[in-house]
């Protein structure tokens, strides 16, 4: 069996989840930030974000979950010496190792985890569909059609965008099953309904 192929990317501890496909602003003025994000726009490589477990996003090395999600940085903006960057999600991976530079910036040693399988959705998930639905109507956003048939791509764009606590969200996040975090997402849908955070009507309060 072959080995998986490790590799080395800078680490971006933030307490924010994120999932492929998502979209992410960020505004970057700490000196190690801005040197991570020029040397990945000059070599055009990304860098990986993981929520924080313990510490602060600025100042020392935060500790942060294992598993999180490489980025690629697709829009920047230079405001007199702060950057204005999007970040597009592309993959999960798991951060085996790292270490600390005397800037305090993280390098990681990393492997990919498996792409999901593109998987149809379930009739009894098909609400959920419909929350996502609702929200790419209300922004006008454009996407294409089959995206709403993978349980996968409908997973993480409500794992992102329900009021869930960043914990779930990365427990979210590890799942391996994209119809199994579809099931959990019905029972956090229902969990929020009850408590009055999420309307009757498909959407996001």
């Amino acid at each position: 069996m072959n080995q998986p192929v490790h590799f080395k990317f800078p680490v971006f501890p933030l307490n924010t989840v994120m999932f492929p496909g998502a979209f992410l602003p960020l505004r970057i003025f700490e000196p190690r930030y801005l040197r991570m994000v020029s040397d990945c726009l000059k070599h055009d490589r990304g860098f990986v974000i993981c929520l924080i477990k313990s510490g602060r996003e600025a100042g020392q090395a935060a500790d942060f979950h294992s598993i999180g999600t490489l980025v690629k940085v697709i829009d920047w903006d230079d405001q007199n010496g702060m950057l204005q960057i999007t970040c597009e999600g592309d993959r999960r991976l798991q951060v085996l190792s790292s270490t600390i530079g005397d800037d305090q910036l993280i390098t990681g040693e990393a492997v990919y985890l498996e792409r999901e399988p593109t998987t149809g959705i379930a009739e009894q998930h098909q609400p959920l569909v419909d929350i996502i639905a609702n929200l790419i109507k209300q922004h006008e956003i454009e996407i294409e059609p089959d995206l709403l048939k993978d349980a996968s791509w409908i997973g993480y764009r409500l794992a992102e965008s329900l009021p869930l606590s960043p914990a779930r969200k990365q427990w979210l996040l590890e799942l391996t099953n994209p119809t199994l975090r579809l099931s959990a997402l019905d029972e956090d849908v229902e969990a929020l309904r009850a408590a009055g955070k999420l309307g009757d009507d498909p959407g996001v309060q």
